[in-house]
């Protein structure tokens, strides 16, 4: 058992915090789920704002911090905002689209980030472009410019209908530059049903080939996600987070928005406890409370029971 001061009433404990530090972004992916936060006008939280955040998290064995956007990168105050959360005693990853980390990787690997997730969905600079409207070989310099400086990095590989065809390409990208990898499947948040169903591919393939080259297989204990180890050691997991049990009921993870608010899944707006004021005033007492009413409001978002409902529904 994890230990944790947090724990909801389905006996998760809470040892991860996803921040979301801006909603700005220098690109325009065209799956963009905002990490479920709509309609905010952004008040973005200082660095000393995030080093009170993560001070009292640690206090409750929330250790674990991701910062991501928005596009995280495109603070100035990024590397301020990883020294405050790293001087409390927080484990901090990054997630970006890496069109800025050449900029930031020196920074980033003095402060001792734990790894980065870099975005990396095609690598056909024209499918790129569609994709995400970047540029890819500004993304390949920055992965090129973090391992230069011994930064452990992962590639994010969101499988659509236009890039399905990559996947083993993009495997071999990882393996060649002895990199990790999650390979995720779209999830229907933000768009429109049409949208959906036009950009979503499915794993199956990906899964069958991953098991044939793969030399080990295991579950990751956070969010129970399936994990294939190559021969030279690069690990793959697999990240279906869209009406999946398995994946909710071994979720560790709240979550905050860029004006302070504690949002408890990303598809849920009615779980969201708003928080800044507790944190611009420096109020341990208020801000302990709401960590202590999240972890009670906290639950899964797909349920066994909820799905075997619908199933059962369907074929009536």
């Amino acid at each position: 058992m994890v230990r944790s001061l947090l724990i909801d009433r389905f006996g998760r404990p809470i040892t991860h915090m996803r921040i979301s530090v801006t909603l700005r972004c220098n690109h325009s992916c065209i799956f963009c789920h905002r990490e479920g936060i709509f309609g905010l006008k952004s008040r973005e939280l200082s660095p000393g704002d995030w080093g009170f955040v993560a001070r009292m998290g640690v206090r409750n064995d929330i250790i674990y911090y991701k910062l991501t956007g928005g596009e995280p990168l495109i603070r100035d105050d990024i590397v301020d905002i990883v020294h405050e959360i790293r001087s409390v005693g927080g484990v901090v990853s990054i997630t970006t689209n890496g069109s800025r980390l050449a900029e930031f990787a020196e920074k980033l690997a003095e402060e001792k980030v734990d790894h980065i997730n870099v975005s990396l969905h095609s690598l056909k600079p024209d499918v790129f472009k569609t994709i995400t409207g970047g540029d890819l070989e500004r993304v390949l310099a920055g992965i090129f410019k973090a391992l230069e400086y011994g930064l452990k990095l992962k590639i994010d590989y969101v499988i659509l209908s236009l890039n399905i065809n990559e996947y083993k390409d993009l495997i071999s990208f990882a393996q060649k530059h002895g990199l990790d990898m999650n390979i995720i499947e779209l999830i229907p948040l933000g768009m429109s049903p049409e949208t959906y169903g036009k950009l979503h591919a499915g794993l199956n393939n990906i899964i069958n080939y991953l098991e044939k080259i793969s030399v080990k297989k295991y579950k990751k204990e956070f969010q129970s996600r399936p994990t294939y180890v190559l021969p030279n050691n690069s690990k793959i997991t697999i990240v279906k987070g869209w009406q999946n049990p398995e994946l909710c009921m071994k979720c560790t993870r709240i979550r905050m928005t860029p004006d302070g608010r504690i949002k408890l899944c990303i598809f849920r707006n009615d779980l969201v406890l708003d928080a800044r004021k507790a944190i611009l005033d420096r109020d341990e007492e208020a801000f302990q409370k709401l960590l202590e009413k999240a972890a009670l409001l906290r639950e899964p978002y797909f349920k066994p029971e909820n799905l075997a409902k619908s199933s059962r529904s369907n074929n009536s």
